[in-house]
């Protein structure tokens, strides 16, 4: 049943689509499918391979979510504290608040930012984007700040200057994806004392035999990573790759690299309730907190991307809520998320189903790939 899969992967490549993927579909702890097509790299004609290294961009935010969610058990911090009790930067936010005619206002925000809102990406903390004046206004800062590189702060000096910038709505107002998830990476650097990648190296890459996963890739791997290809432009290459040491941001919201093998291992973690292997990551009742849709039916007004559509958002994931409104013939309770180069995974607890499929696509356009991908993995199911 899996030649369905296969045939559907291997035509995105034989179509000139996309310049090659790799794939790795668990079920019932039991490989149902593993395949890598095309190239890593076109031009030395470097195959893909379960040991390509790729940028994972967005599929960080789910591995800082379990290293933060470690001390949530721990006690450390509470869901609904403020961010500033943490990172001071966050004090007194302000908005920035837009008005019919295209310019904007700075106000005071009725409410700080709270640590829940960075979990469910409905804090105002934007992107430097362009959609948005507080994205706007973020752009301008950014290259005000990187005119001077050898004085960059470090990822938590950082993430406090972001935190004094204008929001784009008051804290809770509605969904908006942007740079939450990192900001909960600077608030793992200050509770632990250690540094991003140090932390999750530790207590997630490690124990789980990650051992291809991190912020940079060492010189000796360096021939493994696959480039990135502008899809829309005849496969024009895009970006071949890595810092060979800690970078001066680790950026948790989007900075990692890994392999198809190591992000399954991680999966089916959070598959298994918190436990690999016999190593345990997180609690039971944690990975149930993830993966539950925590929006309120205004903030999902707003979570309206293609690829959202029938999905609600937990901690950094989408949540599978209308199997029936996404046009996908999955499971409700359905969870994972993907990243901006084509990537996307998922974990399906009714089906005993992992799933995790890394590509190179600039733009990543998932919703030209993903259903179909979707559609042929549960078609292939017993």
């Amino acid at each position: 049943m899996t030649q369905l899969i296969h045939n559907t992967l291997s035509r995105f490549v034989d179509s000139g689509e996309i310049a090659g993927c790799s794939a790795r579909i668990m079920r019932n702890d039991e490989v149902l499918f593993e395949e890598s097509f095309g190239y890593a790299d076109i031009e030395s004609k470097l195959k893909m391979s379960a040991d390509t290294i790729f940028p994972i961009a967005s599929m960080s935010k789910v591995i800082t979510v379990a290293g933060i969610m470690q001390l949530y058990e721990q006690g450390l911090f509470k869901l609904w504290d403020p961010v500033s009790k943490y990172l001071p930067g966050f004090k007194n936010p302000k908005i920035a608040k837009e008005k019919p005619d295209g310019s904007y206002e700075i106000v005071d925000a009725k409410g700080e930012v709270t640590m829940r809102q960075l979990f469910t990406m409905t804090s105002g903390v934007p992107y430097g984007w362009a959609d948005t004046a507080a994205g706007r206004i973020r752009i301008e800062k950014e290259k005000e700040w990187m005119s001077n590189p050898l004085s960059f702060p470090g990822t938590v000096g950082y993430v406090n200057l972001v935190g004094q910038l204008p929001l784009a709505f008051e804290p809770g107002e509605r969904w908006m994806y942007g740079f939450s998830i990192d900001v909960l990476g600077a608030v793992i650097e200050v509770l632990t004392g250690k540094s991003l990648g140090e932390y999750l190296k530790e207590n997630v890459f490690d124990p789980l035999g990650m051992t291809d996963t991190g912020f940079f890739v060492p010189a000796d791997k360096l021939d493994r990573i696959a480039t990135l290809y502008n899809i829309n432009e005849g496969m024009k290459p895009s970006d071949r790759g890595a810092p060979t040491s800690k970078p001066e941001f680790e950026s948790g919201g989007g900075g990692m690299f890994s392999t198809v093998r190591d992000y399954s291992r991680f999966a089916q973690m959070l598959l298994h309730g918190g436990t690999l292997d016999g190593v345990r990551i997180l609690g039971r009742k944690t990975i149930d907190l993830i993966s539950t849709d925590h929006l309120t039916p205004e903030q999902r007004r707003s979570d309206n991307w293609d690829t959202q559509r029938g999905y609600g958002y937990g901690l950094g994931v989408r949540v599978m809520t209308n199997p029936e409104l996404a046009g996908i013939n999955g499971s409700v309770g359905e969870w994972g998320w993907d990243g901006a180069f084509g990537n996307w995974f998922c974990v399906d607890p009714k089906e005993n189903l992992t799933c995790v499929y890394l590509t190179t696509n600039r733009p990543g356009e998932h919703y030209r790939f993903i259903p179909k991908l979707m559609a042929s993995m549960y078609a292939s199911l017993d």
